[in-house]
């Protein structure tokens, strides 16, 4: 009943009684709506100010899963995606196993998919390169807040010539990409992977070399390398490898908005199989009997080898849709390492996962000063002397494009139904998106540890055609944090330092647990006179004296 009420007006009269309670501890309910939208008027108030942001902060490294293929997408452009790996041989290999002059009959890599993507019926060829180096651990930069170098690599690393944080090259190259070791295919009509698949590898003349070293008939290699006591010493004779596009057989944009996807494997249940025969030495056209190896990528209960690290690339200039994003315009810092000071309003939200674009968001002076309109009006209309207010529910809607305030004249057309099944069903708010700190509302962790529902949902409303976030939480630490300021102003509004108000920027981002989701959203953001439903607030409160 309480929400009928509150949907239907924008006032809540509770003055009933309210004779009998002391007059420092009477409160008035009510509610508002901001919107921003020509609703207010020819001249709408600005309530957020909405600008892209995209930070490569994000931790790409043993992340327990291996992201790999390409997308060409009309508003993204390009998105490659890769990962390098150590390898940790499964089973012991004991003295003489691979015999006399072993045959090298196939190899196969073992995938565990977790995540597909939209579009696996456009077919990839992938490449496998042996990592020929280790400077990008040994020789890594010990970050200033840190005793020694670390195994944290993030979503910018470079496996051609890895990067310190001024973008000078600290290490070699970690593979020679002029020794393509095997390819395999994945994707294509009828061949949709399975969760978990084996595929057979083509291997080229430099991938028969590297058998010939793992079965020890080339290389000063010997059976200590096998020794599950050695692990150190395998790692560094067989460093691992780096598993990528194939850059000499390139998919191609087919015309619809979006081709190729991003495959994701559990590092746990991947690796390498190798299988041969060795021969009687006596009589070498006799075979002696069948053999085999198994290198995983990761494995929990080894001390050394499980390093691994994602590589993301993007070209946005690749992008064809009046929707392209100019990235100088949204990155965080500057190639050169300077912090870009040219992120300019953009009235749309994106949102993209993979360490791309998200969205901050500024709740502007105006916002405040409508929420003091709403103290002064209840003060000047029943005579009273309200101070603030508590929020009681405080809810955030961001919509789609096609979408409007009005849900029951809302048109579900071709284009609003393609938005909401390929975008993220769940969006994340964030106080420090690099950190991923989040709002308080947006406790993820407890949510997950837990195994509970928050009331903050941030999960698509298809009936309303937008995404909705319970704020409250945020809501009331925002508005303290601005009542704080005020009085450190002597009250005076204009007078106001408004970075002493907290957490007054937020980041809208892919929920805390898909930050590898290769789907993306662009939504309705600030107001604008492209948005005809900017982001609105639905907010009921209580005004305390």
């Amino acid at each position: 009943m309480i929400a009928a009420v509150f949907a239907g007006c924008t006032k809540v009269d509770d003055t009933l009684g309210g004779n009998l309670i002391p007059d420092n501890q009477q409160m008035k309910a009510g509610y508002v709506e901001l919107r921003g939208d020509r609703g207010e008027g020819l001249n709408p108030k600005k309530y957020v100010e909405t600008r892209l942001f995209q930070s490569d902060s994000l931790i790409s490294s043993n992340i327990s899963y291996g992201y790999f293929g390409t997308i060409l997408n009309d508003t993204l452009g390009e998105r490659k995606a890769g990962f390098l790996s150590q390898m940790i041989n499964y089973y012991k290999v004991d003295e003489g196993y691979f015999g006399y002059e072993p045959i090298f009959d196939s190899a196969q890599i073992i995938l565990k998919i977790t995540s597909i993507g939209r579009d696996s019926l456009t077919e990839q060829t992938f490449a496998i390169y042996e990592i020929t180096s280790n400077e990008y651990i040994t020789k890594k930069p010990v970050a200033a807040n840190k005793s020694q170098a670390d195994t944290t690599f993030y979503v910018n690393f470079d496996p051609t010539g890895p990067k310190d944080a001024s973008g000078s090259q600290y290490a070699e190259p970690v593979y020679d990409a002029s020794k393509k070791l095997f390819t395999f295919k994945l994707g294509g009509e009828g061949t949709t992977p399975s969760t978990a698949t084996s595929i057979t590898l083509e291997p080229t003349p430099e991938g028969r070399k590297y058998i010939r070293r793992l079965m020890l008939q080339e290389g000063d290699y010997d059976y200590s390398i096998y020794d599950p006591e050695t692990l150190e010493q395998g790692g560094e004779a067989f460093k691992g490898r780096y598993i990528c596009s194939d850059p000499d057989t390139p998919i191609q944009q087919d015309g619809n908005k979006e081709t190729g996807t991003i495959f994701a494997t559990s590092l746990d249940y991947s690796g390498l199989a190798v299988f041969g025969r060795n021969r009687v030495k006596d009589d070498p056209t006799l075979i002696k009997d069948t053999i085999g190896m198994v290198y995983y990528f990761y494995e929990s209960g080894t001390e050394f080898g499980n390093v691994s690290v994602n590589t993301i690339t993007r070209n946005y200039d690749k992008a064809t849709s009046t929707a392209k994003i100019d990235i100088a315009k949204a990155r965080e810092v500057n190639p050169d390492g300077s912090i870009n000071e040219d992120r300019d309003l953009n009235s749309r939200v994106y949102v993209e996962g993979m360490g791309g674009v998200v969205t901050e968001m500024t709740f502007t002076p105006e916002f405040f000063a409508r929420l003091e309109e709403e103290i002064s009006a209840t003060n000047e209309k029943e005579g009273k002397d309200f101070k603030t207010l508590a929020f009681s529910q405080a809810k955030m809607s961001v919509y789609f494009t096609e979408s409007e305030y009005n849900w029951e004249g809302l048109v579900f057309s071709p284009e609003l139904i393609a938005e909401m099944n390929a975008f993220p069903s769940r969006l994340g708010l964030y106080t420090n998106f690099k950190t991923l700190t989040p709002i308080s509302d947006y406790a993820y962790s407890y949510e997950q540890n837990y195994n509970t529902t928050l009331s903050y949902g941030g999960y698509i409303n298809r009936s309303r055609g937008c995404y909705v976030m319970d704020i409250t939480g945020y809501m009331q630490q925002l508005w303290n944090s601005y009542i704080k300021a005020k009085e450190a102003a002597g009250g005076v509004i204009d007078d106001i330092d408004w970075t002493k108000v907290t957490n007054r920027t937020v980041y809208i981002g892919p929920e805390a647990y898909s930050l590898y989701s290769s789907s993306f959203g662009v939504l309705q953001g600030m107001t604008d006179p492209v948005n005809k439903a900017p982001i609105r607030f639905n907010l009921a409160y209580n005004l305390i004296k």
